[in-house]
């Protein structure tokens, strides 16, 4: 079903059900985001991605990602009321991550190049978006993620601060990561999952049976083959790195290959 409304002075027809964030990109208008990601659910925490309504709204900023559209809705992404909070909420983000290239390149490409909060050198990325702590317990189910503290000082963590148990390290967290600042290194046989306030997780890395390079944690091997491999009834040479199973082809419906 179809719903009638009016994106930036255009009428046009949306999808009933989906987002304001959703319509307007489907429509070629940009709206910048750092909380929001395809694959979960929308939380509207970063509140980048607000725009202007009225119409079969009362008339006020709302957030996109979290707003449906409707009939007769009338949505402006780029007035001037709008312009003006999100330099504001902009200018927020880099004075806590003013070393951030990807939060200084989104800032840039909407005409903010610094932050009159600015207070001085720090090494904090992260922007509190919450993508690495819903990625990792809404997607992945290793909870290894969390947030802790209140106000200035909340921060993601892991239980107790200390390195996580759960953690089965796939490096999720550091690929949907918006600003850098969970990152992922493998060094010889081992893999590190780091934050500015520690290590989440420490993983002896898996050689592979052809080329013996390090590829993989086993901790991770077994999540794939479990949640993976089963369900779709295969058989994959979860010995071998992805270059060399990709080489060999070693692939199977289940019963036709003894791992």
């Amino acid at each position: 079903m179809m719903v009638q409304m009016t994106l930036n002075n255009k009428k046009i027809e949306a999808s009933k059900g989906s987002s304001i964030l959703e319509t307007a990109r489907k429509h070629g208008v940009d709206i910048p985001t750092l909380c929001y990601h395809e694959a979960l659910e929308p939380y509207g925490v970063c509140r980048l991605c607000i725009v202007e309504v009225g119409g079969a709204l009362r008339n006020g900023i709302r957030i996109s990602c979290i707003q449906n559209v409707m009939d007769g809705l009338i949505v402006n992404t780029e007035s001037e009321r709008v312009l003006r909070n999100r330099q504001f909420l902009f200018e927020l983000l880099l004075a806590r991550s003013p070393d951030s290239k990807q939060l200084i390149d989104l800032a840039a490409k909407h005409g903010v190049y610094e932050s009159r909060f600015y207070e001085g050198d720090t090494d904090d990325n992260c922007v509190r978006c919450g993508l690495c702590v819903r990625a990792c317990r809404d997607k992945i189910g290793a909870f290894a993620l969390c947030f802790a503290h209140r106000g200035y000082d909340r921060m993601v963590t892991t239980d107790f601060e200390s390195l996580s148990e759960y953690c089965i390290g796939c490096g999720t967290c550091a690929q949907i990561c918006p600003t850098g600042a969970i990152r992922m290194k493998d060094e010889g046989e081992e893999r590190i999952i780091y934050t500015k306030n520690g290590v989440v997780g420490k993983f002896k890395l898996e050689t592979c049976d052809l080329c013996g390079i390090p590829y993989a944690p086993r901790k991770y091997l077994d999540f794939v083959k479990r949640n993976s491999d089963t369900s779709m009834a295969v058989n994959v040479a979860r010995d071998l790195c992805p270059t060399c199973a990709r080489r060999t082809g070693a692939i199977n419906i289940v019963g036709s290959m003894t791992m």
